[in-house]
């Protein structure tokens, strides 16, 4: 058997189970592609045509080792062809989930000794964008389409600019530009200005943009976009008005909607949207955003009604926005009725506010129901959508906080949140010691805590009347974790410090306090002083409410009945009349002294 024979039967030996398999796995193939490939090997028929390879290369992607080895093996075979080839691998490995086996396909060009073309950098400048490695990578590719003369090919330079906008490295961004001016296109010019916008440098994109030699719609799209998105309305209006009829297109349109109605001019971006010329789903899902954004869930649910198609991001701002405005009962009825009659599947969005309604409504059933959604659709419970946070804080809240632990332990990733649903959740259910054990473990971690943390250990110290605790992890929010107190941090010390009867340490905490205490702060040691009859701390108290000419009627009336307990009946019906005078009502069935 000649040598070429056997080498191309040990081939086939390696490579048909491994390419049928990958067919299988990879698409749905037609049923003469199995049969050819076996036939393209044994027969060495793929060793006359670079045709056959380019009908497997979209496959290899998804099989690095196998592309690796083929690449090796038969693209050599073509010298006329190799770099056609090469490009072609890694413009398939920059679309597929594998971005890494471009720069394999790339040094694998070099060492076959073709020069690459301006066909190979774009789609490497995108594989080199999805990559962790992203600014390193990046700048090796940009210097070697440097080296190799290729920066005054729009297409490589256009791709260059893409690049270092999506990093936002702006001043990367406009070395390339302005080395490359004399070859740069509109594309070039609208990639600039989209970069600074992206980082919100709106000065630098007004000033790209009124030195445009020649502008399209997408440019005054981006302009009209990023100062409605900054809140320059009236910038974006003049320029809306400005731009040729000709460029406005549905995307200006919705720019305006969505910033006329994200900074709550509702009649304005409801005019706009009922005079547009043509809606898409975007325009309506931005409207709909902005009434829920704005808490107007009525005129939400009307456009939400009428509307002619829904996606995901409709039935998710709906479900969000019932959420956000406390109406929770409604979160879970929009989404059965979801579930019920759309064949649209909710994302990890949808569900956070279907388990912070469950949460709220303490509707354990409904949220393990929701949970069972989840895992059912492997939904991942530790990206930015913070889904296991979520998971979390609905256990805690409905009492379960040994599955709430069980899911915080499940994480592989604990952020922020994490930490946080767990620290709170240990909290509201008085188990101080514990949420103090998690607290320490956070910081070993190296997770840092936040102003919310605190917040929740203070709390759960202040129920289990841990002070030294309480004092210790007061103390330790600037000295070790960097975190400034704010007046929700001194109202729990205040609060901690009043209930173990320390008045006097507590009203020293707000003389030395960096701000103004609210009500809230004075609040709770008003009613520490009612609890431990300590009266000439209230008077000291009510001198500093009423300075803040506050309104809440809880306490006013705790005033008055500390006064009744210590028998100064005038200065009780004074207070009373306080309320009248002001027409302050007090809300059936209260009697906190933090309304």
């Amino acid at each position: 058997m000649p040598i070429e024979r056997l080498e191309l039967g040990r081939s086939f030996k390696i490579f048909e189970p491994t390419l049928l398999v990958l067919c299988q796995k990879v698409m749905a193939p037609p049923p003469r592609l199995l049969p050819l490939l076996g036939r393209l090997l044994v027969a060495g028929e793929i060793r006359r045509s670079p045709d056959h390879l380019r009908r497997i290369i979209p496959l290899l992607p998804s099989h690095p080792h196998l592309a690796a080895s083929l690449s090796s093996l038969y693209f050599p075979l073509f010298p006329s062809s190799a770099t056609f080839l090469h490009n072609l691998l890694i413009r398939a490995s920059a679309a597929s989930p594998s971005p890494r086996l471009s720069f394999a396909a790339f040094s694998s060009l070099l060492w076959s000794c073709c020069l690459p073309d301006h066909f190979t950098f774009p789609p490497l400048v995108k594989s080199a964008s999805r990559l962790p490695s992203f600014p390193l990578t990046g700048a090796q590719v940009h210097a070697q389409a440097a080296r190799r003369g290729f920066l005054a090919d729009i297409f490589v330079v256009n791709s260059l600019l893409a690049m270092y906008a999506a990093f936002r490295d702006v001043a990367s961004m406009w070395s390339v530009f302005d080395s490359c001016a004399e070859v740069a296109d509109v594309v070039s010019w609208n990639t600039v200005i989209g970069g600074y916008v992206k980082c919100g440098e709106i000065g630098n994109a007004r000033r790209v943009f009124d030195e445009m030699p020649q502008r399209n719609g997408v440019s005054w799209s981006a302009m009209v976009g990023a100062y409605a998105g900054a809140g320059e309305l009236d910038i974006a209006r003049e320029m809306f008005d400005r731009m040729p009829a000709i460029g406005r297109n549905v995307v200006t349109w919705n720019s305006m909607v969505t910033g006329l109605a994200r900074h709550g001019l509702l009649p304005l971006a409801r005019k706009m949207f009922d005079e547009m010329p043509v809606r898409n789903l975007v325009s309506w899902n931005a409207m709909i955003r902005g009434y829920a954004m704005n808490g107007d869930m009525e005129g939400a649910r009307e456009l939400f009604d009428v509307m002619p198609e829904k996606d995901v991001v409709s039935w998710t701002c709906m479900i969000s926005g019932y959420a956000q405005a406390g109406l929770y009962a409604e979160t879970l009825d929009l989404f059965r009725t979801m579930q019920i009659n759309s064949d649209i599947r909710p994302n990890e969005v949808t569900m956070v506010s279907v388990l912070s309604a469950c949460a709220h409504l303490t509707a354990l059933k409904e949220g393990r129901w929701a949970h069972t959604f989840v895992d059912k659709h492997k939904m991942v419970l530790d990206n930015e959508f913070n889904l296991g946070g979520a998971l979390i804080d609905m256990y805690a809240k409905c009492g379960r906080t040994d599955m709430a632990v069980k899911i915080f332990d499940s994480l592989d990733q604990k952020n922020v949140s994490a930490w946080n649903a767990l620290i709170t959740g240990l909290a509201v259910n008085g188990d101080a010691h514990r949420c103090i054990d998690v607290f320490e473990q956070m910081k070993m971690s190296g997770e840092k805590p936040n102003d919310i943390t605190f917040v929740s250990v203070l709390t759960a110290c202040a129920h289990a009347g841990l002070i030294d605790e309480g004092r210790q992890c007061f103390q330790s929010m600037v000295s070790v974790c960097g975190v400034q107190p704010e007046l929700k941090h001194y109202g729990c010390m205040v609060d901690l410090l009043g209930r173990a009867g320390l008045l006097e340490e507590a009203e020293e905490l707000i003389r030395s306090m960096p701000m103004a205490p609210d009500v809230k702060v004075l609040g709770a040691l008003l009613g520490a002083s009612q609890v431990h009859k300590r009266f000439d701390v209230a008077e000291r108290v009510q001198i500093g409410i009423l300075s803040l000419n506050a309104k809440q009627p809880g306490c006013h009336v705790l005033i008055s009945d500390i006064y009744a307990a210590a028998g100064k009946w005038a200065d009780a019906l004074e207070a009373r009349g306080f309320l009248q005078k002001h027409s302050i009502r007090k809300l059936a069935g209260s009697s906190s002294s933090m309304q």
